[in-house]
């Protein structure tokens, strides 16, 4: 029974003994060169056969072709011998080992098929043959690029920048931005890259990639500018390395020898952006350019045409367009000497609207005519170049004719200019004032009292007054300078605004929100800065932030700090970093003693 076991399992090995393709190492990398074994039993060789030949696409190289006979055994060799004392029969087969040079790039990627001519007809022994192609351990875990929207624009012109992460699989994680500054050539806007996800690379699921619009940049001069290198860290898995250990029991020892993978922190950088900034031109440029660049509406227009002396006239001005973010210039408005003007109310707002960041700017400009008549305001100009178009393109509304009647005479003396404004007392006017007059009358009685002042009782008191006075004075003096003193009294509240930020930090870290604990941070730095200086860094770029606390006296060090913290804080909340609770608490600490040493110093 058991040698006709034996023979039937010989006889499945045999069956199974078919033209097969392995390749000779476990792992591929991009670049390097491997071996892909097509094996072929001895009987199953044709007859009339050529050497087969290998098509290869999708990148990779052919580099030569080696065959030799070797015996095969069926795989399940090892476990017929261990359970029936015998090996399975072997068989010899012909290995064909095609040299390839894997490509560059990585992921699932087609080597090509096997073409092999029989009988002088070529055949596909092979259809497509998926190779899983990994970066090397000594190449980078992290690609990061910044890609323009465009490379040539005009002078003001807006345009974006997407910034891309592709993370291999020996990819460790600890990604932090230490610089991320885009020059000091043009105007930004930043997002916040909330909409960066990271997902996997298809066909290659060890590997991910994100990528989100970063920033919105108008360049502020003409010529050939450049965006320097964003720079990343992070942490990679390094090259596996053998490692033997010996060890000594007595008069024995052992050997042992093991796999070990080191993580290594290192860098990742963007390429140097170029954008090539052309000067607006001359041609065309209308007398009133108001220097925006881009695509612009304008709409101005009076809330009435008719009104009385005393009674407002508002101008409303809307400019709306997607050159400079957050700038728009105001329009040349003609002379409004018939009317009585009051600061104007302005409003600027600007949002993300598709792949531009949209400006719009409200001015409400309050009018109050001096006197009844028709009044002729002229047309309202207003220009701007358009790059699509390649020309200047204008806006003009109006004239507009207003009928101003007469109003109210209490209403109409108050905006009456003061030369024009009665100033003699009329007949009627005394005859009301005489009814109002009150006639004195004797006190009836004797009014003589002691005269306080020979009162030696008077003197005690008045003497004992004055200090209290003088001290009541200079209270009543600090008080009103330290309330007239916006700057002393925001300095003053700064360190209660800054535990706040930093309670809101602690309920962060304490839920575990890496996102809200990171954008409290940088929050409560912010606004600590703004107020002990009493003044505005929200909205800033990080170099005019460095130039100001530079400009205020703080030194190099402190500045580069609170730098290196604001990049960070700023890439956290969108970038795959990860931290302890203890780490979250060093940080804390950290940026309280930066505050505490930014405050001391002022």
């Amino acid at each position: 029974m058991k040698r006709v076991l034996i023979t039937c399992l010989a006889l499945a090995a045999l069956a199974a003994a078919r033209p097969t393709l392995q390749l000779d190492r476990e792992r591929i990398e991009a670049g390097q060169a491997f071996g892909l074994q097509f094996i072929v039993p001895l009987q199953e060789l044709p007859g009339n056969r050529e050497v087969p030949q290998l098509e290869t696409k999708n990148g990779f190289t052919f580099m030569g072709l080696d065959s030799t006979d070797q015996v095969i055994r069926p795989g399940f060799d090892d476990m017929f011998e261990s359970f029936f004392g015998g090996g399975g029969r072997a068989y010899k087969a012909r290995i064909y080992t095609f040299k390839v040079r894997a490509p560059k790039r990585t992921g699932q990627i087609d080597v090509g098929q096997i073409i092999w001519t029989i009988n002088g007809e070529p055949q596909a022994v092979s259809g497509s043959i998926p190779v899983n192609v990994q970066r090397s351990y000594n190449d980078d875990a992290l690609a990061v690029s910044l890609t323009p929207s465009k490379k040539s624009i005009y002078e003001g012109e807006q345009f974006y920048v997407t910034l891309g992460f592709h993370t291999f699989e020996h990819f460790e994680g600890n990604l932090q931005a230490t610089d991320m500054n885009t020059g000091s050539d043009f105007i930004v806007h930043r997002s916040d890259l909330s909409n960066m996800e990271f997902k996997p690379v298809e066909g290659a699921r060890r590997e991910m990639q994100a990528s989100a619009k970063f920033a919105w940049l108008s360049p502020t001069k003409s010529g050939n500018l450049q965006i320097p290198p964003f720079k990343f860290k992070y942490t990679k898995r390094g090259e596996p390395k053998v490692v033997e250990e010996k060890k000594q029991m007595g008069n024995m020892s052992f050997s042992s020898r093991s796999v070990k993978q080191e993580s290594i922190e290192t860098e990742a950088t963007t390429p140097v952006v170029n954008i090539s900034v052309k000067p607006l031109p001359a041609e065309g440029r209308p007398a009133n350019f108001s220097g925006m660049v881009g695509n612009y509406s304008f709409n101005a227009d009076f809330d009435k045409d008719h009104l009385k002396v005393g009674e407002a006239l508002t101008l409303s001005i809307t400019i709306r367009g997607d050159g400079t973010p957050g700038t728009i210039t105001d329009p040349k408005l003609p002379s409004f000497d018939d009317f009585r003007s009051v600061p104007p109310e302005n409003s600027i707002d600007k949002k993300i609207s598709g792949s531009k960041v949209v400006t719009t700017k409200s001015i409400k400009i309050f009018l109050y005519p001096k006197k009844k008549g028709t009044f002729e305001i002229p047309e309202i100009s207003y220009s701007w170049f358009d790059p699509a178009k390649r020309a200047y393109q204008s806006e003009t509304l109006g004239p507009w004719t207003i009928e101003v009647e007469k109003g109210d005479a209490a209403t109409e003396a108050a905006f009456m200019p003061a030369a024009t404004r009665p100033t003699t007392v009329q007949k009627q006017e005394i005859e009301a004032l005489g009814s109002d007059i009150r006639f004195i009358h004797a006190i009836k009685g004797n009014g003589e009292s002691p005269a306080p002042h020979r009162n030696i009782v008077f003197w005690i008191l008045f003497a004992a007054a004055i200090p209290f006075y003088l001290v009541a004075v200079c209270l009543i003096r600090s008080h009103r300078k330290h309330s007239s003193d916006a700057a002393l009294i925001r300095k003053g509240k700064a360190k209660k605004m800054l535990k706040g930020k930093f309670a809101s930090a602690h309920a962060a870290m304490k839920n575990g929100d890496t996102k809200a604990f990171y954008a409290a941070l940088e929050a409560g730095l912010i606004d600590y800065l703004s107020d002990i200086n009493n003044l505005e860094f929200k909205g800033m770029t990080r170099d005019q932030m460095k130039l100001e606390l530079g400009k205020l006296g703080l030194d190099e060090g402190a500045i580069d700090k609170i730098d290196k913290w604001l990049e960070k804080c700023a890439f956290a909340r969108f970038a795959p970093v990860s931290t302890t609770r203890n780490e979250q608490d060093a940080m804390l600490k950290s940026v309280e003693e930066l505050c505490e040493l930014v405050g001391s110093r002022k």
